[in-house]
């Protein structure tokens, strides 16, 4: 089972050379990706309850400066050379399909191939509203399903056209083409079955919260494989990545690990922890001796 990492880049996180020193020690380290949350704007007052937190509330401060995600991973994509980079997961039916895929067509030339779209939903209506696109949120899980084919479309054709409900272009150029011969590989976030559908699809895999206990974890794992066989697809081909994993309890830490390993998790990511470079480097160095060279 590989290791990685995950972060938001808000608040202390939010800083460039704290974010070096950490991607850079997780490549020293060993771990297979660096994995970066998304959001945009979060409203002052909301009533949408957060399905995250059993108080249905975001536990962190709203007003912490938060980076944009795929800025945020160019930066680091500048200080490493093999450490993957990550969205976990990027609200994907809040863009606009086609500007996105040339960004993440640039940071996967960018960055020589590194890039993994983890994507989702998204739950938070007052910030769909903020985004002006407050109408996509009735929307978004068909619009999710055909901004992936629309992105698809323009990485993996020279004169790329689409036709669909929400998403229409003429033969259109999108230059340059991703490194990844398909585009980066679409990962899928998500909790319950129309997540696990989409991952036994069309997904490279599924990403799991840390809420998800290893008995959940095993039963979706199955269903997910049930289906993509039923699809024709090959279900050892799609992975999963288990997020959301502490490491403040080394403890607990191992004994986590060695739950996810057991479940046939393929990738345990760690949330980042250290307010300094320094406190944040000696942090990733510290996870080596789970990482399994």
């Amino acid at each position: 089972m590989e290791l990685s990492l995950q972060l938001i880049a808000r608040s202390h996180h939010a800083r460039p050379e704290l974010l070096v020193a950490a991607a850079q020690a997780a490549e020293a380290t060993g771990l297979s990706c660096m994995w970066f949350g998304d959001h945009v704007a979060y409203p002052v007052e909301y009533t949408t309850r957060y399905p995250g937190h059993p108080s249905g509330r975001l536990p962190f401060d709203l007003a912490a400066p938060q980076l944009d995600t795929l800025l945020a991973l160019t930066w680091v994509a500048a200080a490493t050379t093999r450490l993957r980079l990550g969205t976990a997961v990027l609200v994907l039916p809040m863009r606009n399909p086609v500007l996105l895929a040339k960004e993440l067509a640039t940071l996967d030339v960018l960055s020589n191939g590194r890039v993994r779209l983890g994507v989702g939903l998204g739950w938070l209506r007052e910030e769909f509203e903020s985004c002006q696109v407050g109408a996509v949120f009735g929307q978004r899980g068909r619009r999710t399903d055909e901004y992936v084919r629309a992105m698809e479309a323009l990485w993996t054709q020279e004169e790329a056209e689409f036709e669909g409900e929400f998403v229409s272009f003429p033969p259109t150029y999108c230059s340059p083409k991703p490194v990844q011969p398909d585009g980066p590989p679409i990962w899928i976030g998500g909790y319950g079955p129309a997540a696990h559908e989409r991952v036994a699809r069309y997904g490279a895999g599924w990403i799991t919260g840390g809420r998800v206990t290893i008995e959940e974890m095993t039963v979706a794992r199955t269903a997910i494989a049930r289906r993509a066989e039923q699809l024709g697809r090959d279900p050892d081909a799609i992975g999963v990545v288990a997020q959301g994993v502490r490491a403040d309890d080394p403890v607990a830490l191992a004994a986590r690990l060695e739950g996810l390993a057991d479940a046939g998790v393929d990738e345990a990511s760690v949330l980042l922890e250290g307010r300094t470079p320094e406190e944040a480097q000696a942090f990733v160095h510290s996870l080596e001796r789970y990482v399994h060279h």
